[in-house]
């Protein structure tokens, strides 16, 4: 099986899943009151997300290229429609795990 190229957009797509699993996986941390654990794995969520969106804009680089016009204008708006639900998808877990971390902080004051 030869992937070529095409192992970034499947890379993308595994980086960009287990950003959304590590806020999950953060939720029984909280649980727990590890708070580090929940920063670092939000730390970690955050990168893989921009790792993903690079290996998106690696693939969208080789496309120019090879010139392969047409392959960029058939998979344009989905790419920006998958990079917009990453981005906010991710975000927005991690922003609740740390808004319930801040307000159990200032509770246990």
């Amino acid at each position: 099986m030869n992937l070529g190229m095409g192992w970034l957009n499947l890379g993308s797509f595994v980086l960009g899943i287990i950003s959304w699993i590590l806020p999950l996986v953060a939720i029984w941390f909280l649980k727990n009151k590890d708070y580090k654990m929940v920063r670092n794995l939000a730390i970690v969520s955050l990168g893989l997300t921009i790792i993903s969106l690079n290996f998106q804009f690696i693939y969208t680089n080789y496309l120019v290229y090879k010139g392969d016009w047409i392959a960029i204008e058939d998979t344009n708006n989905g790419v920006l429609f998958a990079v917009g639900v990453l981005t906010s998808v991710t975000f927005g877990l991690n922003f609740i795990n740390m808004l319930v971390v801040k307000i159990n902080n200032k509770i246990n004051k």
